[in-house]
């Protein structure tokens, strides 16, 4: 019976510490309350306070824009303008295909 309210209190501590750190490390304001009312409801009100927070207060990430999911298209350039792999890069293969193209002639 111990070991399950020991396992209980870990618990709480662990939504605690971690509602704590992500309302006060978080880059954008928090939505309905300020930062200020959310710590105090966090520490005050057990269990419930962590799981508001989570649930109603944490501010939501923004929506990426259409076109840059993960369908492939990442809406860089096309064309980038620095180094190119060279499996990416056809001059390469080419080179590649001639060289081994004479490699067996001599063979």
């Amino acid at each position: 019976m111990i070991r399950a309210f020991v396992f209980l209190f870990l618990a709480h501590l662990a939504l605690v510490i971690a509602a704590l750190a992500d309302c006060l490390g978080g880059e954008h304001q928090p939505r309905k309350l300020t930062r200020g009312w959310w710590v105090v409801i966090i520490l005050l009100v057990p269990v419930a306070g962590g799981i508001l927070w989570f649930s109603i207060g944490r501010a939501r990430p923004p929506r990426p824009q259409p076109g840059t999911g993960r369908t492939g298209n990442t809406g860089g350039p096309r064309n980038p303008k620095g180094p190119v792999a060279p499996d990416d890069d056809p001059d390469f293969l080419r080179d590649i295909d001639r060289r081994l193209r004479d490699e067996n002639k001599e063979d």
